[in-house]
């Protein structure tokens, strides 16, 4: 029984994670069936490899191996680079011939080299070269000793145009100048010689004849050369990058623009910019090749045209400590034309309007209660606001918050939540020095109550009208356990082996299996799989939850061919029928099946909104765990966590050649003396508690196990969101906000209403948690006592944004604070997802989180996400009638079976959304439009795959990640001071990419039936460019890495997720490739170095997890070291499970403003084509990130 993770019907999982831009704009998952599957060829030891060529579609999964297969491939010779750079053999003939590139760096590079070799079997090299019409050719060969050959011109259309035939080996030479602008072809013919020798050449144009002016066009502006508008021939190379021309215009004139050079120069790029009579640049065109615009002039005067080369060699990076891959040179077409009127370009991207308060409000956290989180809400009113229809801003920080922000083995070495505070601090302080200003700072009182009237009468000498809410700080939840225990667990297991090929393994549901009979003695499994073979072992349960649980799929058949699948280990959720599950059936493996005994404990929960935490202790360090079951049979906690294993050495791989003692591949935790389980969203009913050794050897081991359920308080519940709401109420009316108690009105509050001449007040109150107060305060001109009330008031407000702000009360702490601020910011109601009339649909987002951990695999220590079992139709969701199908089925019945999941993809997720969706529709606020939702709250709390089904054509959703409230506050102040803070970053006009793995050519057939192909470095590059951005590739980590702490507006990169453990590189140097000694270059995408290829090749680029084409790693425990102050950079990723791990937390950590990333499998082309569009519609067209990404889905 497999799900197996390269199977065609794989999905993408894009997840994003953080808000970006206006604070509107949020990102989450594409969700798309792969329908182009691509082919996979069986190796005679029946390993998969993946293979291709050039021309092959996909889809190629992210995270696999690929091959390429040339039908001429390079030498593996280091030594050899003939002919001509190229390690192969030159074309016997003209339509085979190899590209020359004149008037760039002779290097050995392909088509840089200036030698071929030729023997009487080997008795033709053809070539070609890019000439402008009336540059004079001047091509020479020098032969070997004792050979002689001759050499000849021809036009691409095969005539012979001149020729050298000297005897014996002596130089030829031949000049002719060029009678049309293109591919002009040399033959290299051997004549004599013994065995094989080689020759040399030169190539080069004597003239330049740009625009058929005989010389060369300026490389200044001023010198540019005038033209009417016709149509002209120019050329350029590393000698002469910039080609400068001008034309007259007049005002309301459309200055038409048309370069061409794709079918004239190959394989080279060349942009065009264009100047206006004051010498201001006003557009670009930065197609990969071929670019034409219409520009309308808004002057009189000579308007200037200048040609350059992409990347080239002068706006390229220029490293001293490594190389960087420049190219570029040949002819090109330049037509303009003066057209009645132009078409304007986009517009500037605008960025909401502002007014900066020169101030800090701070506030010193307070770890031990939400004293410091309602003060901060105090102060959203104050810093956060609408006055006059202008929105005025100044940023709230936490301080002393030390928690570490190390996510890996070693939490002391890095970062700590005052460290982004700090990143966010330097950034707000760097843009008011811009003006000359230096922040205020202000430190809020510990005391809410105090804090809040201190802040009304500083920030306000009166106001009539106050909003009022009780201080919620104080309300403790109640703890009851449910369940105490001490008990001697009894060492027990049995082990089962069976043959690959046996008849006990039966098909069910379209999958393999043996069935097992696990009464409730055996309360864990493991699965091992020895032998040959490419199968993938599964663990599954058919009756009762009928899916598979848990895989191992690393790193066999993925990376080794041969060796055990041992590594998978899952409770026992129910007793029933189990299966031990396989993708193949076949005599080169078996199965070993180990039941494991341990204790089954049952406790109930009455009430959802609790939590649930098991605590389990022993006196001597054990493997001991325990689990938490919910009442339908799910496993619930813990959770696998998203790494495991030691981290090596940067640039070292994790388990790249599977070691005998593999710690990436396996979850064991170390022995220890507690371990602990705990369920933030549980159902209501009878839960189980499991307590199990991890292995089954071992002595019998004493333990005690504790089951706490803390229900939450109602009335901190109600005083919560009161409060928050309060803010926003206050925020958009620009009102103090003050807190009472239950009962009465604080001399502080008192004093502040005095003060302020406050004679009437807005009173939140959900739940009448003020009743008790009420008659004490001044008059209660609003009094809202209901949740619907509450969003009633703040949706009457015509600020009011169709948005809505989700967050959780459930771990304790104040994530309630940061989600009122930017709440404020939207005129947006703050609800509590707990609060969902018909279920809790963070409960149903949390079984689904829970699930794909398990049913994933380490992949190089890193989690890889599985994936839930999906069909191609509905599925009978009747459990009772599915169960009395299985059961006729194992009594050999003729019954046919439902397909093995039930379809959890679609049926889990539309019960979490519907949940959700009822909620919103039962307050009102399903509204005209698209609605944006943000959650608010740590990750284990409202996991990602909540926000993640809110994206579609209704509605866009985004994620606001806490680890403490301090880190989330950081988040949303960076977002919602967007538009100030980018000016901090000095080099906010430059945008970044890492191009590893991606397609240049490969097509998609998208859901409207239209085939599309992906070119996506080329389109990205366009986009990036856009709006006259300086536009950096690199593929170096080195390269990279400096480019990002110089600072840039965006970073996309597109590559391997390794498991979602880091992020992928072009090696300097490595032992593992075809070319050991070869210093590698930067450029700007990735290249198949190991086929000898570099950055200007075309097709699809894929680097592998193996040789050949190893690909460098850098894990993000270094990333995180490495990394500087990001100054709101929006972080884009296109990789596997890169989301769903730490990846979005690092450049968060460091100031992102965003990050979007896949949380599951990546597949080329399709998601790639899916980014080209949303950077459309993002950065050419301005489109708020969360309404363009929706469009992709």
């Amino acid at each position: 029984m497999s799900n197996k993770r390269d199977f065609k019907k794989s999905r993408i999982e894009a997840v994003v994670i953080a808000l970006l831009f206006i604070g509107t704009a949020l990102i989450v998952p594409i969700n798309t069936i792969a329908t182009n599957p691509q082919t996979n060829s069986t190796t005679n030891n029946d390993s998969q490899k993946n293979y291709y060529t050039e021309g092959s579609e996909g889809p190629f999964v992210l995270d696999r191996s690929y091959y390429l297969m040339e039908e001429n491939p390079a030498s593996m010779n280091a030594a050899d680079n003939d002919d001509a750079g190229y390690k192969k053999d030159a074309g016997l003939d003209l339509p085979r011939s190899l590209a020359l590139y004149p008037g760039e760096l002779v290097d050995e590079t392909p088509g840089r080299g200036r030698s071929g070799k030729i023997s009487s079997t080997d008795n033709s090299d053809w070539y070609f070269f890019s000439v402008c019409q009336g540059q004079q050719i001047v091509f020479s060969v020098t032969p070997p000793s004792g050979f002689d050959v001759d050499i000849s011109l021809w036009t691409s259309a095969g005539v012979m145009m001149t020729s050298s035939n000297n005897s014996g080996s002596v130089t030829e030479t031949m000049t002719y100048t060029a009678t049309y602008t293109g591919k002009w072809y040399v033959w290299i013919k051997y004549v004599s010689g013994t065995s094989t020798g080689q020759y040399t050449f030169t190539v080069s144009f004597s003239n330049q004849n740009d625009a058929n002016s005989g010389a060369d066009a300026p490389n200044v502006r001023t010198s540019a050369l005038l033209l009417a508008p016709g149509t002209y021939f120019g050329f350029v190379d590393m000698n002469d990058p910039y080609d400068w021309y001008k034309i007259q215009a007049t005002t309301g004139q459309g200055i038409n623009v048309s370069l061409k050079m794709k079918d004239l120069s190959y394989l080279t790029d060349f942009d065009l910019q264009l100047y206006n009579p004051n010498g201001v640049l006003v557009f670009e065109g930065n197609q990969y090749y071929d670019d034409v615009f219409n520009y309308p002039a808004d002057i009189t005067g000579q308007w200037s045209i200048r040609v350059d080369i992409f990347p080239g060699w002068v706006d390229c990076p220029h490293p001293t400590e490594w190389s960087y891959y420049s190219y570029g040179s040949g002819a090109y077409n330049l037509t303009l034309m003066l057209q009645t009127s132009g078409v304007a370009p986009p517009g500037p991207i605008p960025q909401p309007d502002m007014t900066p308060i020169a101030k800090t409000y701070k506030i010193t956290n307070d770890a031990a209660s939400t004293k410091d989180d309602f003060a901060y809400l105090a102060a959203i009113p104050a810093c956060n606001y609408l006055d006059g229809g202008q929105r005025y801003l100044a940023p709230i920080i936490y301080t002393g918050d030390t928690t570490p922000t190390a996510y890996y083995d070693d939490e002391t070495s890095f970062g700590t939540v005052d460290d982004t505070t700090q990143y966010l601090v330097a950034d707000w302080n760097a843009y008011l020095a811009i003006f000359g200003k230096t922040p205020e700072q202000y430190t809020l009182a510990a005391d809410p109550i105090q804090a809040a009237a201190d802040i009304a009468q500083k920030d306000w000498t009166t106001s009539q009208t106050a909003v009022v809410a009780v201080d919620g700080s104080g309300f403790e939840d109640t703890v009851k356990t449910v369940l105490k225990r001490t008990a001697t667990l009894k060492r027990q297991s049995s082990v089962e082996t069976v043959a690959g090929d046996s008849t006990k393994i039966k098909s069910i549901g379209g999958s393999y299996g043996y069935p097992i009979f696990l009464g409730p003695k055996w309360c864990a499994l493991n699965i091992s799989m020895y032998g040959a073979g490419g199968a993938t072992p599964t663990i599954g349960a058919i009756l009762t939850l009928y899916m598979t649980l848990a895989q191992d799929w690393w790193p066999i058949p993925n990376d080794v061919t041969v060796g055990p699948r041992d590594d998978m280990f899952y409770p026992v959720n129910r007793m029933g029928i189990w299966v031990a599950g396989t993708d193949i059936v076949t005599p080169g493996w078996t199965i070993n099946v180990t039941k494991i005994a341990g204790d089954r404990y049952r406790f109930k929960v009455a009430n959802a909104d609790s939590v649930i935490n098991a605590q389990l202790t022993t006196t001597e360090a054990s493997d001991l765990l325990v689990f938490l079951i919910d009442p339908q049979g799910n496993l619930r906690a813990p959770t696998m966590p998203a790494w495991n294993g030691p981290v090596n050495p940067i640039h070292v791989w994790n388990g790249l050649e599977n070691p005998p003692a593999n710690p990436w591949r396996c979850w064991r935790p170390a022995p220890h003396t507690e371990f602990s389980a705990e369920v933030l969203h549980p159902e209501t009913g009878l839960w189980t508690a499991i307590v199990v050794p991890r292995d089954p050897g071992g002595t019998n081991t004493k333990y005690s196990l504790t089951v706490d359920v803390r229900t939450v308080n109602p009335d901190r519940a109600d005083a919560t969101i009161s409060a928050a709401n309060a803010a926003v109420i206050a925020s958009l009316n620009h009102y103090p906000l003050l807190y009472v108690t239950q009962d009465s009105v604080p001399a502080a509050t008192a004093s502040a209403f005095t003060a302020l001449g406050v004679t009437k007040v807005i009173f939140v109150e959900r739940g009448e948690i003020g009743a008790g107060v009420r008659a004490s305060l001044p008059t209660v001109e609003k009094d809202l006592k209901t949740m619907q009330e509450i969003v009633d008031e703040i949706k009457s407000y015509p600020d009011s944004e169709n948005y809505v702000t989700v967050t959780s009360t459930k771990t304790g702490e104040g994530y309630f604070a940061s989600a009122a601020m930017l709440a404020a910011y939207h005129g947006a109601p703050v609800i509590r997802v707990e609060d969902a009339p018909d279920g809790d649909p963070a409960s149903v987002g949390q079984r689904i989180h829970t699930w794909q951990r398990w049913d994933g695999d380490f992949y190089h220590g890193s989690r890889s996400t599985g994936h839930l079992p999906e069909s191609d139709a509905p599925v009978e969701q009747n459990k009772l009638k599915v169960y009395m199908t299985l059961v006729k089925f194992f009594l050999g019945a003729n019954v046919s079976v439902p397909p093995y999941g039930l379809d959890a993809k679609r049926y889990w997720n539309e019960e979490m959304y519907t949940k959700f969706h009822n909620y919103i529709v039962s307050l009102g606020l399903e509204l005209d439009g698209q609605e944006g939702y943000v959650t608010v709250a740590p990750r284990d709390d409202i996991t990602l795959e909540l926000h993640s089904a809110l994206m579609g054509n209704n509605s866009y959703a985004g994620d606001i990640p806490g680890t403490t409230p301090a880190y989330s506050s950081d988040i949303v102040v960076r977002n919602i001071l967007y538009s100030a803070l980018v000016f901090a970053n000095p080099n906010r006009n430059v945008t970044l990419t890492q191009f590893m793995n991606y397609p240049d050519g490969g097509s998609w057939r998208t859901n409207d039936g239209k085939t599309t192909a992906s070119f996506s470095s080329r389109d990205v590059k366009n986009s990036f460019s856009s709006h006259l951005r300086t536009y950096e590739g690199h593929c170096l980590w080195v390269a990279h890495l400096e480019a990002m702490n110089e600072g840039a507006s965006a970073m996309y990169y597109s590559g391997h997720g390794t498991g979602g453990s880091g992020i992928s590189g072009q090696y300097v140097q490595t032992d593992d490739c075809n070319y050991p000694d070869q210093i590698w270059w930067d450029a700007w995408r990735g290249y198949m170095f190991d086929n000898w290829k570099t950055s200007r090749d075309t097709g699809m680029v894929w680097y592998n997890a193996e040789p050949p084409t190893l690909y460098d790693i850098i894990h993000y425990k270094w990333v995180d070291q490495l990394l500087e102050n990001l100054h709101s950079q929006a972080t884009f990723y296109m990789s596997c499970t890169s989301a769903d791990g730490d990846m979005p937390m690092i450049y968060l950590d460091h100031g992102s403003v965003c990050v979007y990333g896949n949380a599951g499998t990546g597949l080329c082309p399709e998601a790639d084509l899916q980014d080209d569009m949303f950077f459309r519609d993002v950065m050419i067209d301005g489109e708020p990130i969360g309404p363009a990404y929706t469009k992709q889905v």
